[in-house]
């Protein structure tokens, strides 16, 4: 679609598809900083996808181009867990070139319909069409194409989420995502319970129940090794650290090698 006043000439490069069905697990990396800098140097390392945090992270709307666009420049497919459900913000993330929106708290399916449709174009949705902030570096896709479209994940993070977990997968999300903490603190659970222990049921059913309804289910890990838990048990797509915890941690093993 071609709007006026727009350059014909762009820089050749397409944004990245952050493909959910790919063989094996997908580990990512949540960026709690603002500076596309720190993305820049992550994603020249190969995370398979990088998600910036706008709900507790440090970033702001207007810093979301240069940080996805960091990300993209490496081939590495990034977007944002928006800060709440206000389709606005959503839209806006889109139009800055977010390839994934995880939405926090989401706890019925009517919520839930209304989000997927804030995501995609008609006749499927209602986003409203305006990518100019993506032109002129990407060339112009084909608006409402499916397999142009940025992943839509819905957090369940709560007991009322988990109970109309059903009515959330009936809403068409590509995606769920668990917020384990929120989870097992609405539960009254501690999170070793719900990741390791006794109530790690709740996990499993989770994943099961998106994965026989065609959605892929994905959970908040930050740590590899509870990331590799969660493959087992059914969940495909995790961010395995923060930059700012890969900086902790390399500050203390350095320091502790003094």
């Amino acid at each position: 679609m071609k709007i006026h006043g727009t350059s014909e000439r762009t820089s050749g490069q397409v944004l990245p598809r952050f493909d959910l069905e790919q063989a094996g697990p997908l580990f990512g990396l949540w960026s709690i900083f603002r500076e596309p800098a720190v993305v820049e140097v992550s994603a020249a390392e190969g995370f398979d996808w990088i998600c910036v945090d706008g709900q507790h992270g440090h970033a702001e709307l207007g810093d979301y181009k240069a940080i996805f666009e960091a990300a993209h420049n490496f081939g590495v497919p990034s977007g944002v867990r928006v800060p709440s459900h206000e389709v606005g913000h959503i839209g806006r993330a889109m139009d800055a070139g977010a390839r994934l929106i995880i939405i926090p708290t989401v706890e019925s399916g009517e919520q839930a319909k209304t989000l997927v449709e804030a995501c995609r174009y008609a006749p499927r949705g209602k986003r409203s069409y305006g990518p100019t902030r993506t032109i002129p570096r990407y060339p112009s896709e084909v608006v409402g194409a499916v397999e142009t479209d940025p992943k839509v994940a819905l957090m369940v993070e709560t007991v009322k989420g988990y109970e109309n977990l059903d009515e959330i997968l009936a809403a068409g999300p590509d995606a769920i995502f668990v917020g384990p903490y929120d989870l097992a603190i609405s539960h009254g659970w501690s999170l070793e319970e719900l990741t390791y222990g006794d109530k790690q049921y709740v996990l499993r059913d989770i994943a099961a129940r998106a994965t026989a309804a065609g959605v892929v289910p994905g959970l908040y890990a930050g740590d590899l090794d509870l990331a590799k838990a969660m493959v087992e048990i059914g969940f495909k797509f995790m961010p395995i650290a923060t930059d700012g915890a890969l900086i902790t941690t390399a500050a203390q093993s350095l320091l502790n090698a003094r």
